[in-house]
């Protein structure tokens, strides 16, 4: 059945119930390669054949043109068979455009004769196609009663046909894709309905090579065949230089005058394989496919070299040149290195770093071994290559620096490279490069040189920051530095030192925030902040907690990146989310944050240990399977490359967290490895990673009381030298349940009104929690206001599992306030607190739908189990439990 086809059918039956005592009519279909042309001749066949009307079909054969009378031959043997001498007749014939001139006349005379029996003559013809061009077909064509010209297919014929080739799943997307690469065309629509390509994500490119597109293939080689030698010279020219190219420069290309490069033109048009507006990707992708396959690939790379130099000649921009580089062969000719750096720049200004990387490898391909200018590409290469593989982008940096000269070359080609790039540290041979490079370096030079000054020196801090002496000399360097940091250079090297003063406790927070704060209200919030230290500043900026630009910041970040090219920056800005909420106690935040960023990256987060770092930290901190799975996986082979760093750290507290409870004796190893591991990098903040809170309750829980206490007072010596309150707060918190009596408590009172001026409302909960807990069990006043500010605030911030023991030390206390309280029945307590609000019986009743007889069995149980006699006492008694 044909879809939307509607009109033409009903011209065929309309034409079809006329024959019987009438004149004979032809109608002529006409449109490009694919327009659905034989298939609506093959319906006429078949309508003729359902209203007893005789039919007998021909296709012209291009090989019979010279052959007179060969198709009127074929046709006067089939009619004989089939149809009566005196009855009607259909005549269907598929491209007439190539049929011989004897039997046109013959057909034109057929049609149009007034005695005898009525012929429906039904015929096809292909726009564009030289034949059609002859006098004889243009009259055929001209004496048709009626012309029909099928139209594209709508988008939802498309979807129907989709879902009728594979189901419909994922249908929608698949149709939507369909539509987009045929325009509509029905043979396109039909061939590629059923590609695996359509529903797979990513949006792969048809196999051009699969069996489904051999018909269409064949087709586009017949009609090609048919051209002249000028349109057939004029398509390979218009190929290389693409569908768009003006048909001057065509025929300029393939040194043709324009007489024959505009009939050429004409004529692809018409039959929609070049230059047509509607011809849609897939057919023009099958086009260049057919000509690429039918020339020596040699000539097509000499073809795609000379329209570069013609393009380049006529002053195209640099995208429409490099495209045909990247298909050409090899040369050196100056401006084709000229032509690919520009275009990568500006395609690295547009983050398409894969256009970028492509340009440049070609435009290396064409440098000899050994020359300035093949490293100067490789530096250019490597800054394309920093966001998608940063490995590749250290390697090419490596091989550009014995390429340059020495001096300033090697110092610019350093600067280019971002500071997360060095967490992994460097090697001597490269770190001997910089400081050669640095000493060759004038302090007092120009702007510019300073700025290079400045810039290779933030990376050295960072290869270096790994090492316990570079760190602590960190705030020694930050505060030599004096002013605030004004240029991009300047924070570039303010914001490693930072970094690097931060992991070793030589800042404090109150110093650490107004500079972080500084640092990201200079620093715009795009694509770009991921190749400086900005990424190291959030993380100096969430360890000192008190920076109000660092929410913004972020927020701004994601508008600017997600839905870009680059995965790699939008992961790391999930994983500093997560990683910001994790340390400000919005746990459930974090999980979907964390999450987002480990699907960005199904690949792992190699040469970006700290991006991972903050994830699996996320991971061991929230109660989540799935969430610890993917974290255990990701590090896996990050672990398997490197024995030092931040990634062992945090495997061990995230392999700590999942047997924490069960084995306490393989969490208290990990975690003592963790601890040690810290100190040989000299990281003493434990703001960020905090592992001793986690070691005391266990030390504990195996009966080392003294060890657990001696080793949280060293953590608080450690968290008072940094400042920050969630990290004062929380080691107090600990200490205060390791310690007895008065000290305890007093410990618990100094971590909640430290927590109270800290953003972990979290964090703030458990102090309560604790200190409700210990003054219930004290029997002091003020339990019942902890226990259930507690329960509000963990419930607040998604930690549930915390609101089950504060429940039940609320049930214990209030049983302890008031005898029997606890005994009350979810019905009775619902009765027992509307009545004390002053509710009548019958407004209970009608509230909660029940009887009024209901109503007085609950209240006559609440006064017999807590002892009490009547409405006044009971509001008195749930006043009293509820500390109002």
């Amino acid at each position: 059945m044909l879809i939307e086809r509607d009109e033409e059918l009903a011209r065929f039956r309309a034409a079809l119930s006329g024959l019987p005592g009438g004149t004979g009519r032809l109608i002529a279909v006409t449109g490009g390669v694919g327009a659905g042309k034989s298939a609506l001749l093959r319906e006429a066949a078949r309508l003729a054949r359902a209203a007893g009307v005789p039919a007998v079909s021909a296709v012209a054969a291009r090989t019979e043109q010279h052959l007179p009378f060969s198709l009127a031959q074929r046709l006067r043997q089939d009619a004989a068979g089939v149809a009566d001498a005196a009855g009607p007749l259909l005549v269907t014939i598929d491209d007439l455009h190539w049929a011989d001139s004897a039997s046109l006349r013959w057909l034109s005379r057929l049609a149009a004769r007034p005695a005898g029996p009525a012929a429906l003559v039904v015929v096809a013809l292909l726009d564009g196609d030289p034949g059609g061009e002859r006098a004889e077909v243009r009259t055929t064509r001209d004496r048709a009663d009626e012309t029909l010209r099928p139209a594209p297919l709508s988008p939802a014929a498309v979807r129907r046909i989709v879902e009728a080739t594979g189901g419909s799943a994922a249908a929608a997307h698949a149709a939507e894709r369909c539509h987009r690469l045929t325009a509509g065309n029905p043979a396109l629509v039909h061939a590629s309905a059923g590609d695996p390509a359509l529903r797979q994500e990513g949006d792969p490119a048809p196999d051009l090579t699969a069996a489904r597109y051999a018909p269409l293939r064949q087709r586009i080689t017949t009609a090609l065949a048919a051209l002249p030698a000028a349109g057939r010279t004029y398509l390979l020219h218009g190929v290389l230089l693409g569908g768009d190219a003006d048909v001057r420069l065509v025929g300029r290309f393939a040194k043709l005058d324009e007489v024959d490069a505009r009939t050429a033109d004409r004529s692809l048009r018409a039959l929609g394989l070049h230059g047509a507006a509607t011809s849609g990707p897939l057919l023009d992708a099958l086009v260049r496919h057919v000509v690429a396959t039918t020339m020596c690939s040699e000539s097509f790379a000499v073809g795609h070299l000379s329209a570069a130099r013609l393009l380049h000649t006529a002053g195209a921009p640099p995208k429409a040149v490099a495209e045909h580089l990247v298909q050409a062969e090899a040369s050196g000719e100056p401006f084709v290195t000229e032509v690919l750096t520009a275009a990568a720049r500006a395609a690295a200004a547009r983050h398409e770093l894969g256009t970028a990387v492509r340009y440049l490898r070609v435009a290396i391909r064409g440098q000899h071994a050994g020359t300035a200018e093949r490293g100067r590409l490789l530096v250019e290469l490597a800054a394309a290559e920093g966001c998608a593989d940063p490995a590749a982008a250290r390697r090419h940096l490596l091989q550009a620096l014995p390429l340059l000269p020495a001096g300033h070359d090697r110092a610019a080609a350093l600067a280019r490279v971002p500071p997360l790039a060095l967490q992994s540290g460097i090697e001597e041979r490269t770190r001997a490069t910089i400081e050669e490079v640095l000493r060759g370096l004038p302090d007092d030079g120009p702007e510019p040189v300073r700025a290079l000054t400045q810039r290779l020196e933030a990376r050295m801090w960072m290869a270096g920051w790994q090492d316990p002496a570079t760190v602590l000399a960190a705030a020694e360097r930050l505060r030599a530095s004096g002013a605030a940091p004004r240029t991009a250079a300047e924070r570039d090297l303010a914001g490693v030192l930072l970094f690097c003063a931060t992991m070793a406790t030589s800042v404090t927070a109150a110093e650490a925030a107004p500079l972080a704060q500084r640092l990201l209200e200079a620093t715009p919030a795009d694509h770009d902040a991921a190749h400086t230290a900005a990424p190291l500043v959030v993380i100096s900026a969430i360890a000192a907690e008190t920076v109000p630009a660092l929410r913004p910041w972020l927020a701004d970040a994601h508008l600017a990146v997600n839905g870009g090219p680059c995965r790699r920056v939008a992961a790391r800005l999930y994983a500093q989310d997560a990683f910001l909420d994790y340390h400000t106690g919005h746990l459930a935040r974090a999980r979907p944050s964390a999450l987002a960023a480990f699907e960005l990256m199904p690949d792992g987060f190699a040469e970006d240990s700290l991006t991972l770092a903050m994830l699996v930290a996320v991971a061991a901190a929230v109660p989540d399977d799935r969430l610890r799975s993917l974290a255990a996986v990701h590090c896996a082979p990050a672990l398997a490359a490197t024995e030092t760093g931040l990634l062992p750290i945090v495997h061990g507290m995230l392999y700590s967290s999942m047997v924490y409870s069960s084995q306490p004796e393989v969490a208290l190893a990990a975690l003592t490895e963790c601890e040690q591991r810290l100190a040989v990098h000299g990281w003493l903040n434990r703001t960020l990673f905090p592992t001793a809170t986690l070691i005391a309750p266990l030390l504990q829980r195996l009966g080392r009381t003294e060890a657990a206490l001696a080793c949280i007072e060293e953590e608080h010596r450690r968290v008072r030298a940094w400042g920050s309150p969630t990290a004062i707060g929380r080691v107090l918190r600990v200490w205060g349940n390791l310690s007895q009596g008065r000290r305890g408590l007093r410990l618990l009172d100094e971590a909640v009104e430290v927590l109270e001026s800290s953003a972990n409302r979290l964090e703030l909960a458990r102090a309560l929690l604790a200190r409700g807990t210990r003054l219930l069990a004290n029997g002091r006043r003020g339990a019942g206001d902890d226990l259930r500010r507690g329960e509000r605030l963990a419930s607040a911030a998604g930690f549930s599992w915390l609101m089950k023991p504060a429940s039940v030390a609320l049930e214990a206390h209030q049983e302890q306030l008031v005898p029997g309280i606890s005994t009350l029945t979810r019905s009775e307590r619902t009765v027992a607190e509307l009545a004390a609000a002053g509710n009548t019986n019958q407004a209970i009743a009608e509230r909660l739908g029940i009887t009024q007889r209901a109503v007085e069995k609950h209240l006559t149980n609440c006064y017999r189990k807590i002892g009490i006699s009547d409405r006044s006492q009971l509001k008195k008694t749930l006043r009293h439990v509820s500390g109002r």
